[in-house]
């Protein structure tokens, strides 16, 4: 197999060229179906820029969602532990700010 990239000969089992490490195959990440060429799938026309960054933005979301959920978590632990020292009165101010959306 000729590398589009370098014009070397490759293996034909190979992935990617042995000279310059282009590679010879791209996998649609939507459909898996293999080709010779980058850029848009020739089977089903996924854009494979658009994709990936589509997934990069869905993890970021998901990711950022998680932290605030863990930040959430942590601040009701926080406020369990203070109650002892505090009567219980910093407790009730953070459930009144919760319910006032602060």
């Amino acid at each position: 197999m000729e590398c589009p990239k370098c014009r070397h000969q490759n293996p034909d089992a190979g992935e990617y060229c042995l000279r310059c490490h282009a590679p010879l195959r791209y996998t649609c990440p939507a459909c898996k179906h293999v080709q010779l060429t980058g850029g848009q799938c020739e089977k089903c026309g996924v854009d494979f820029a658009k994709y990936a960054a589509m997934l990069h933005f869905q993890m970021k979301t998901e990711s950022e969602q998680e932290r605030a959920r863990l930040k959430q978590h942590s601040a009701i632990y926080k406020q369990l532990l203070l109650a002892p020292l505090t009567g219980g009165l910093s407790l009730l101010k953070y459930f009144r700010s919760r319910l006032r959306g602060e």
